[in-house]
């Protein structure tokens, strides 16, 4: 995001770190808490001191008797061989495994973890643990037990760090971000027992007796695809996850045994099943459909507080401005939402009004089918009978699959933000 941006979406006066300390005590972090942070900066709007203030607040609402644990993972130090976003040249590859220098906890920067992680790993006394691609780091009076036993293999199963949390009976606290990004659920991928399930071969440069060498590494083939899925549900079963504004941006709190265990029940009983090719009917928006539409905003923004998402749902539907479409199998099942709206102007655009893509989303089990774009299509039909000669829609670091998902749809980039625009043919 850029700065302007974060400027422009912060509403009123910016945090400090009395302010997010204080907003972190509000939320239910506690004093002597060992608390597991994934984070995002932008998120929390403009924050006076940035990344500095941000992780002394954090110190300060867990205290001296507490632990923070933030990942250091560094994704740059795999194989090149499954490298998508974006790919290298097959003529690169070889020359990479060869030449990438070793991982070093001290020096090796992290990848696609947040900035507040990212400066967290080179704060004083923060513990480091010695996997090469994903690594934590830590602080505080557990840092040691947390980090210091990392094996290479199945790095994020139960001689990682996230098992070591498990036994502490630790929390997870999501700031700014969605359950995309909580990694506490990869510890129930290889706890967990689902058709489908293999082991890969990994691999990642380290030293060993002092030389650098291209090490081979058994792991699980992972997946978030389900994860905001197993969060919306564990968050509406239980009532286990607290939510509260830290900054502009919505956190949320949750003890992470009880999510690791219940997202192992989760995907024993339901990932890996082969998905239903049922045939698909896109169509708008039903009163019957209330919950169900509810439900698919819950698990597309996990982060946000469900009654403000219904108080949305009785203002789009009174808003003409607006339509909303559902996705809908021959069993009655919704599967997938969109909302689309018409705005005077949008990030790339020159005409006006631009019809707007607000919200979308489809199940994980759904996926790959069509469905999203099938979606997207009726919404682009809607807003060429609005007079709109463009689309267009945006996304957040908190779900890195949205520009794929857009651009499978013909849709490309508009500015360096993730703002995205398409050219629609006349209607």
């Amino acid at each position: 995001m850029s700065e302007q941006w974060v400027i422009e979406s912060t509403p009123g006066m910016p945090a400090t770190e009395d302010s997010l300390a204080d907003d972190l005590a509000a939320l239910g972090v506690r004093a002597g808490m060992t608390l597991l942070v994934h984070s995002s900066l932008s998120s929390l709007g403009w924050v006076c001191g940035g990344v500095v203030a941000v992780i002394r607040a954090l110190e300060r609402a867990v205290g001296p008797s507490g632990t923070l644990v933030m990942p250091a993972h560094s994704g740059d130090l795999t194989d090149p061989r499954d490298w998508c976003h974006p790919p290298v040249p097959e003529a690169w590859k070889p020359l990479i495994r060869a030449a990438t220098p070793a991982y070093d906890p001290r020096r090796t920067p992290t990848r696609a973890v947040g900035r507040v992680a990212e400066a967290f790993r080179s704060w004083p006394e923060v513990v480091r643990s010695p996997h090469p691609y994903v690594s934590f780091a830590a602080r505080g009076r557990l840092a040691e037990a947390v980090c210091a036993q990392h094996a290479m293999d199945f790095g994020l199963g139960e001689t990682s760090p996230l098992a070591r949390l498990y036994e502490l009976d630790a929390w997870v606290l999501l700031l700014g971000v969605g359950h995309f990004a909580n990694t506490s659920m990869h510890l129930a991928e290889y706890r967990a027992v689902y058709p489908g399930k293999r082991e890969v071969l990994q691999g990642a440069p380290v030293v060993q007796s002092g030389e650098r060498v291209w090490a081979s590494i058994r792991d699980l083939e992972l997946s978030t695809d389900d994860f905001p899925a197993i969060g919306a549900e564990f968050s509406q079963t239980t009532g286990l996850v607290r939510t509260h504004r830290v900054g502009a941006g919505a956190a949320l709190l949750m003890p992470q045994r009880p999510l690791v265990d219940f997202a192992v029940s989760w995907m024993g009983e339901r990932r890996g099943l082969p998905s239903p090719r049922r045939e698909i009917r896109i169509r708008l928006t039903i009163a019957e459909d209330r919950q169900e539409w509810l439900r698919l905003r819950s698990e597309l923004w996990p982060q946000s507080d469900r009654v403000a998402l219904e108080r949305e749902l009785d203002l789009l539907c009174a808003d003409r401005r607006t339509a909303t479409f559902v996705a809908e199998a021959s069993d009655g099942h919704i599967c997938g939402m969109a909302e689309v709206a018409l705005r005077d102007e949008a990030e790339g655009c020159s005409t006006s009004p631009v019809g707007y893509l607000e919200g979308w989303y489809v199940e994980p089990r759904f996926r790959r089918q069509g469905i999203g774009r099938r979606l997207a299509e009726t919404c682009e039909s809607w807003a060429g009978e609005q007079g709109c000669r463009e689309m267009a829609s945006d996304t957040t670091p908190s779900y890195p699959e949205s520009p794929s998902a857009h651009a499978s749809a013909e849709y490309e980039r508009a500015g360096i933000t993730l703002h995205f625009r398409k050219s629609l043919k006349p209607f």
